[in-house]
């Protein structure tokens, strides 16, 4: 498969950087840092909160040391794996090309943010009562459809593997 005939999912991936960087811009305007909007009250609402550390803020509050640039360092060897497996998948791997194109979006957005703010910024919250799911973005939610759709291709039988 030839790269332009890639385009389609390289445009999925520009329109999915796009929605989570302008999303992250658009809470950082109209929610103060560390401020909710409730959106259905006692289930969902924006929190503005920075991730300075991994996966659902696991090591973060090292702000500026050596641990974030170490979780962005790491992201980004993860981020070219991925981009390998797209770059080497066919054109008949239709699923496997679109969770690429999701989970590379989705870091790509993710990366974005470390490299120019130096942490993640999170504002999706979904709770109910005391019991909260870890705070997190549209860029986040990508990476897991884009997982979610590789386990689906290897529940159908295909092993995601480079062609």
């Amino acid at each position: 498969m030839h790269l332009k005939d890639k385009m389609p999912y390289f445009l999925l991936m520009l329109g999915l950087i796009i929605a989570d960087q302008a999303s992250k811009l658009l809470v950082a305007r109209a929610v103060p840092l560390e401020g909710t909007r409730d959106v259905f009250r006692g289930f969902f609402r924006l929190w503005h909160v920075r991730n300075s550390g991994a996966v659902w803020g696991f090591l973060s509050g090292h702000d500026g040391g050596l641990i974030p640039k170490a979780i962005t360092a790491l992201a980004i060897v993860a981020l070219l794996i991925v981009l390998f497996f797209f770059l080497r998948a066919g054109r008949h791997e239709r699923l496997e090309l679109f969770a690429y194109a999701f989970i590379l979006g989705g870091a790509l957005g993710n990366i974005i943010d470390r490299l120019r703010l130096g942490y993640v910024v999170d504002f999706l919250d979904v709770f109910v009562k005391s019991w909260h799911w870890p705070t997190f973005n549209v860029a986040d939610s990508c990476i897991t459809i884009g997982v979610a759709l590789l386990a689906l291709s290897l529940l159908r039988g295909n092993p995601c593997t480079p062609s």
